[in-house]
This record gives structure tokens, C-alpha cells and sequence, in this order.
């Protein structure tokens, strides 16, 4: 991953270099175009210099999936002192509509709400004693006495994974070689033997 991370880094920073080198050597009085492409070719390259920081291991700011599997979470609390305003670090996979893992797990960094830390503690703590737990998405409450933006605000609701169902045992008649049989065929053991009586004795 990170080979390919430096491999795809370098390609690019040595297709801009080549780009910039043709334009700056080439004959012409456009230089308002030239100077806009040059422009434009260092913000791209600061803007993929920055974007790579999601692929090597850093939490994403990106909104968090719909219903996802918790694996852990870090809470940075708030720090008045530090002027820090707090964050949740959470490693999360994707849930589909049957509580499947869908894709590989992530991390994922959203604002610190106080709701926020207390349904990740008690995530955490039935993650302690083996209990796997499900993450869902909520729908923010605005509040009229907060003045703040609250669009990339970010609920969730933590709560046991529901166990998968297991396959109902089959009970309905089928026919096998024109017998009608339901569920398991019994067998009668010859005491004298102690072999299976696959056909009754007829009665004299």
C-alpha cells in the first residue's frame, strides 16, 4: 500500500515537472496561459499531496456509513486549557441491510458531542466483554439556542449487532421413493443383534 502510495505520488509530481518544462521552453507570447497552467499544476499537486493522508492511515473526515460495525474509538475530549475543541477516533466497517460486513474496516474522525462519548463508552465497554456492537447514524436535534453550523454534525447510536438467524429446520413432507417421511426416519434395534429392523416382522 504504501509502495503504491510513493509510486503514484512520484508519477505525478514528474508529469506536472514535465508539463511546467515544456511550457516554460516553449517559443509563444502566451504567457497568461502559461502562467494559469502553471498555477493550476501546483494547486493540483498540493491538492493530491494533501488527499493522500486518507489512504495511509488517517482517520477520514468523510460522513460515516448509514449502519456500520464497531470495532473500537478513541474520544479526545474537549481541553479548554489547550483550546482544543475534542474528537472521536472510530475504526468502523460498512453494514449492509442483513448486519454483513460490507467492504474492509476504516477510520473515521467526527466532532465531539457529549451524547457522542456516552454511547461510544458504552459501546466500548460491551466490546470489553465480547458483545459486538452496531453503529447507526441519527438524525441531529437542532437546537435554537446553539449559534454553531450544525450540517457537519454527527450522531450515532450504539447497540448490540443482532445475531444472524439460523436457517429453519425443514418440516415438510417429502416423498423418497413413494414413502411420505417427515423430519428424522427412526429405527427399531433387535435386541438379540442389536441390529436395525428394516422391515417389521409380519404377525402370524
Amino acid at each position: 500500500m504504501a509502495e503504491g502510495i510513493i509510486g503514484l505520488t512520484a508519477s505525478f509530481l514528474v508529469l506536472v515537472a514535465l508539463i511546467l518544462w515544456l511550457i516554460i521552453l516553449s517559443k509563444g507570447k502566451f504567457w497568461i496561459i502559461k502562467s494559469i497552467v502553471i498555477t493550476t499544476s501546483t494547486l493540483f499537486s498540493i491538492i493530491v499531496l494533501i488527499s493522500l493522508k486518507d489512504f495511509i492511515g488517517w482517520p477520514s473526515s468523510s460522513k460515516l456509513p448509514q449502519e456500520f460495525q464497531l470495532h473500537w474509538a478513541i474520544i479526545d475530549e474537549p481541553d479548554k486549557i489547550k483550546n482544543t475543541e475534542g474528537a472521536i477516533y472510530m475504526w468502523v466497517t460498512k453494514l449492509d441491510k442483513e448486519n454483513k460486513n460490507k467492504g474492509l474496516p476504516r477510520s473515521y474522525k467526527i466532532d465531539y458531542t457529549r451524547k457522542n462519548h456516552e454511547e461510544i463508552m458504552k459501546g466500548l465497554i460491551n466490546l470489553g466483554d465480547g458483545i459486538q456492537q452496531k453503529g447507526e447514524k441519527v438524525k441531529v436535534k437542532e437546537d435554537i439556542d446553539i449559534e454553531e453550523d450544525l450540517s457537519n454534525l454527527q450522531e450515532i447510536m450504539i447497540y448490540e449487532l443482532p445475531k444472524p438467524l439460523l436457517p429453519e429446520k425443514n418440516t415438510r413432507r417429502r416423498e423418497q421413493g413413494g414413502a411420505t417421511t417427515s423430519g428424522f426416519n427412526t429405527l427399531e434395534i433387535d435386541p438379540e443383534t442389536g441390529k436395525p429392523i428394516l422391515e417389521k416382522k409380519k404377525e402370524e
